[in-house]
């Protein structure tokens, strides 16, 4: 993973950072399955706990798809925990995360509905079909997607990170943001593509936020 500037003062001289991952509940449900409910105070116990044992960062993942099937309990959710990341001095580092895809497509969570639902039928449980993965973000780096509302795939994307940073990034918990978690590549030309997607998305950011902002690894096939 690399960022684009270079941590704040404050952080570049501290000790290393031992962090690990920290999933909510509201930021990552799934739109197209039950996802399983969380213990009681889960994250108030869980931060004390991290806290306790010298864990001084989380990367906390978040969904669009759960953005998109329930906005308010998403940013209760990550109000949540960046309340208990002030709290505790713990660092969160916020990923918009996806695996496999979405669940539109079986297994995996990312991508709402208003992106996919109309490209592909609904693949319930299943593990994502390879040819549809690779159609979608074949179709993604062409920018030839739409949401139902005919808006354009990176555009409607934005608008939602831009959503999510407008939250949290005047938490003094908040580390930064990572763009995309492992954006997926099936042809070799669409690396540079990836790099427009970076390119365009973190001038925009950066107009609401100096926070650093990170990309993540591409998952290439």
């Amino acid at each position: 993973m690399r960022q684009d500037r270079s941590l704040p003062k404050t952080q570049k001289h501290s000790s290393k950072l031992i962090g690990i991952n920290f999933q909510g509940f509201g930021s990552s449900a799934f739109q197209n399955r039950i996802t399983p409910v969380p213990p009681f105070n889960y994250i108030e116990d869980s931060f004390k706990i991290f806290s306790n044992n010298g864990i001084r960062a989380v990367r906390v993942p978040f969904y669009w798809e759960s953005w998109e099937y329930n906005k308010n309990n998403c940013c209760d959710d990550l109000n949540s925990i960046a309340k208990a990341g002030d709290k505790y001095g713990i660092m969160c580092l916020y990923d918009n995360h996806q695996w496999e895809c979405a669940s539109w497509l079986g297994q995996g969570i990312g991508m709402p509905n208003s992106l996919i639902s109309t490209l592909y039928e609904m693949k319930i449980g299943q593990i994502p079909n390879y040819s549809i993965k690779k159609d979608f973000w074949n179709r993604w780096w062409d920018r030839q997607i739409k949401t139902v509302d005919g808006v354009d795939g990176w555009d409607a994307q934005l608008d939602y990170l831009k959503n999510i940073v407008k939250l949290l990034k005047d938490r003094k918990s908040t580390m930064g943001f990572e763009v995309l978690n492992e954006p997926e590549v099936f042809r070799r030309q669409d690396y540079c593509k990836v790099g427009d997607y970076h390119e365009y998305m973190v001038n925009e950011l950066r107009n609401i936020t100096d926070k650093p902002l990170f990309f993540s690894w591409v998952l290439s096939h």
